[in-house]
């Protein structure tokens, strides 16, 4: 189409500007992954998501950011109103996600090393398996705020069990189609210890809780702590967790099936 007929659609309304060259047709209601592959267009060949919009493709962040950002080659870097341009002398290594091009999990931590959400994205990252502590590492991301793994966790945890003279748990184990941290399933005790496992945002601490009452609702017994609490607390984590075990009789075995 030339000039006149683009400008005499977008006079008419059949036509939306998003950026220049790039139009919405019949409304403006283009959605997250229009946006998304408007800025794309925008930015032209070679161009990906990077910095918070990637880390939000990433379920990294639970919220599309204001602006959506771009990475693109050097000496093509033109912001515009609601697109943030990055340029790079190298083309970053990249993924694709739904069809959209976006930078990989450890280059978006990169690229966001300077904001202050960077411990618990990259703590994010671990739990969703998007990298790996040693990838954390070598970029220099691993830092003491970072949650720990699994299985120091369960480690720190065990030792608070055996000095208190607990029943040592069963870990990684399946209560009413949920896998949690540490259950006593004859006990009908479930523990869940908020580190590796923790996700920093409303929708994922809303999903625990949720999973939390329907536990309850089943019986179980749930009890949390934090990882700090568990490696800086002991004492305290085993006087709270020990009258839970003593109150609680063995759960009776389901009947087998006929």
């Amino acid at each position: 189409m030339t000039a006149a007929v683009i400008d005499n659609l977008v006079r008419t309304g059949r036509l939306f500007v998003l950026h220049r060259g790039v139009y919405a047709v019949g409304h403006t209601a283009v959605g997250e992954r229009g946006r998304m592959r408007a800025a794309l267009f925008a930015a032209g060949p070679g161009a990906v998501l990077s910095h918070r919009t990637a880390a939000h493709l990433l379920r990294l962040t639970p919220s599309m950011p204001q602006f959506v950002e771009v990475t693109v080659p050097q000496g093509r870097r033109r912001s515009r109103r609601g697109l943030v341009v990055h340029s790079t002398t190298n083309p970053p290594e990249s993924r694709t996600n739904d069809g959209l091009p976006l930078t990989a999990p450890l280059r978006t931590l990169t690229d966001l090393r300077h904001q202050r959400s960077i411990d618990r994205l990259c703590s994010e990252a671990l739990v969703l398996k998007l990298v790996t502590e040693p990838e954390l590492e070598r970029v220099g991301l691993l830092a003491p705020e970072v949650a720990p793994t699994r299985s120091e966790l369960e480690r720190a945890f065990r030792r608070v069990i055996a000095r208190a003279g607990l029943p040592q748990p069963r870990s990684n184990a399946i209560v009413a189609t949920h896998e949690v941290d540490f259950a006593w399933p004859e006990l009908g005790v479930v523990v869940e210890t908020d580190g590796w496992g923790t996700h920093g945002y409303r929708a994922a601490f809303e999903s625990d809780r949720a999973r939390d009452a329907e536990l309850a609702a089943r019986g179980y017994a749930v009890v949390r702590f934090t990882y700090r609490q568990v490696r800086d607390e002991p004492i305290r984590v085993a006087a709270q967790l020990a009258p839970v075990l003593r109150r609680r009789s063995p759960r009776p075995r389901e009947p087998a099936a006929a």
